[in-house]
C-alpha cells in the first residue's frame, strides 16, 4: 500500500499538465482562432460560425443534424451557432416539406458574402499558425492530427 501511495505521489509531482498533449493541442486551437478572429471583419464572428457557414457554401442546403456531423459539432453546440447565424441573417431555417421533424438551413446572400469574404482570412490564419514550421513539419503535423482523430463518416 506504501508502494502504491509513493508510485502516486512520483507521478504526480513528475506530472506537467503544461505539456500533456491535450493541453498542447487546446493551446495550439486557442492560437489558431485567435489568429482567425484578429482579421474578421464581422464582428463576433466566431471559428465555428464561419465553418457553418463555409461548409453550407460548399455543400448547398442540408439538415441542421447533417450540418453538425460534417463540421464535428454536438447537438447543442449547432444549434447555438445555427441559432446566432439564423439572428444574424445569415442562414435561412426552413421545415423539409418531407420530414417536418428536419430543419434545413440555406445561406442567405449576406452569409454567402461572409463565407467568400472570410475564406482567405482563414487561410491566413492557417498559413500564420503553421509558419514557424517548415514545408515538410507543416506536411507531417497535419498528418499526424489527422492520424489522431477517428474516421470521420
Amino acid at each position: 500500500m506504501a508502494a502504491d501511495q509513493d508510485e502516486f505521489e512520483r507521478r504526480v509531482a513528475e506530472y506537467d499538465a503544461r505539456n500533456h498533449p491535450a493541453q498542447l493541442v487546446r493551446r495550439v486551437h486557442q492560437r489558431g482562432a485567435q489568429l482567425f478572429t484578429q482579421k474578421v471583419q464581422l464582428p463576433n464572428l466566431s471559428v465555428t460560425q464561419f465553418v457553418a457557414l463555409v461548409t453550407l457554401l460548399r455543400e448547398g442546403p442540408m439538415a441542421q443534424s447533417r450540418l453538425g456531423r460534417m463540421t464535428s459539432m454536438d447537438p447543442s453546440t449547432t444549434t447555438v451557432v445555427v441559432r446566432k447565424l439564423a439572428r444574424d441573417g445569415m442562414i435561412e431555417k426552413r421545415r423539409d416539406p418531407a420530414d417536418q421533424r428536419t430543419t434545413v438551413l440555406s445561406l442567405t446572400e449576406a452569409g454567402r458574402a461572409c463565407a467568400e469574404t472570410h475564406v482567405p482570412v482563414s487561410v491566413e490564419a492557417g498559413d500564420a499558425l503553421l509558419a514557424p514550421l517548415t514545408e515538410i513539419e507543416r506536411t507531417l503535423f497535419l498528418e499526424l492530427l489527422r492520424k489522431l482523430l477517428p474516421a470521420e463518416d
